[in-house]
């Protein structure tokens, strides 16, 4: 699958504080990336990096091969920051316009965007006059404007109500849809995960996409199929391993390996019926991962 985004050995510095530690990555065609972590852990950073916003000390970073340090970059890639970057006393159509006239795009190029992001009734206003969800959906105008091949975004959900939070995930997924991949920096866990499930954590400025360094060990579910006539709670009290029983399953403990449950049931002549580890979902990963 062909690489739309590249960062390589990405370095940066805020005076003596190494915040971002030689980040390498990329991103390919169809790619909807979540980046998670704590206040502080370089999130940001690394996305404003990426756009030049921020002077790096090391690294490279290309969109289509092309650097971040020529203009060019920009028409492939394109950013929705935390903070609104609006005019208040500015219409809609005046924020398109003026991004339609840096990169030389005809009016229908405008009207086009106008349309798939749904902002018809409102974009000859005043931008002061718009709600949070409005504002954001403006911006989100602004970032396909060029048709890009990926955007970043920066806590795109914070301040939004349910009704804009639906309509923002759909409008995300009706765009990657249409071959825009993303990079995703969001505290809404719950979102993030309804979203993708490539998400990559970022902490201490290292950034970590292998899903090996972030298992969580959860309990096992055992069941079985108990000899005629016994009881299964009667049977595990004489284990020497911590457990819970419900109806035919046992519940293993997360500290203890699944092995020494089921050398001990087959010792014990029980049948055993399925083996089933729940998966975590991303606010365990976290927690794990930041040991929260």
């Amino acid at each position: 699958m062909m690489s739309v985004l590249e960062v390589r050995q990405l370095r940066k510095k805020y005076g003596k504080k190494l915040v971002l530690r030689d980040i390498s990555f990329e991103i390919h065609e169809g790619d909807v990336i979540g980046l998670v972590g704590p206040n502080g852990a370089g999130k940001s950073t690394l996305l404003r990096s990426i756009l030049a916003i921020e002077e790096f000390e090391y690294g490279t970073v290309k969109v289509k091969n092309i650097s971040n340090q020529s203009p060019d970059f920009y028409k492939y890639i394109t950013f929705l920051p935390s903070d609104n970057y609006l005019y208040m006393q500015l219409t809609g159509f005046d924020h398109l316009a003026f991004v339609a006239n840096i990169y030389r795009l005809e009016k229908t190029a405008i009207e086009e965007v106008i349309e798939q992001i749904g902002i018809r009734s409102y974009v000859d206003q005043p931008v002061k006059s718009y709600s949070y969800g409005m504002r954001q959906h403006l911006l989100i105008a602004l970032c396909i404007l060029t048709k890009p091949s990926v955007i970043l975004m920066d806590e795109p959900f914070n301040g939004l109500d349910p009704t804009s939070t639906i309509e923002l995930k759909e409008l995300i997924r009706t765009l990657h849809a249409q071959g825009i991949s993303f990079l995703i920096s969001t505290h809404n866990l719950d979102i993030l995960e309804d979203l993708t499930k490539k998400i990559w954590f970022i902490k201490d400025g290292t950034l970590f996409k292998d899903d090996k360094t972030l298992v969580v060990n959860l309990p096992y579910q055992i069941e079985v199929l108990v000899p005629k006539d016994t009881v299964l709670e009667k049977l595990m009290t004489d284990s020497p391993l911590p457990y819970q029983v419900w109806e035919n399953r046992i519940i293993t403990d997360q500290n203890h390996d699944v092995g020494e449950y089921l050398e001990w049931l087959l010792k014990n002549k029980v049948q055993i019926l399925s083996v089933n580890q729940r998966k975590p979902n991303l606010e365990e990963r976290y927690k794990h991962f930041y040991e929260v």
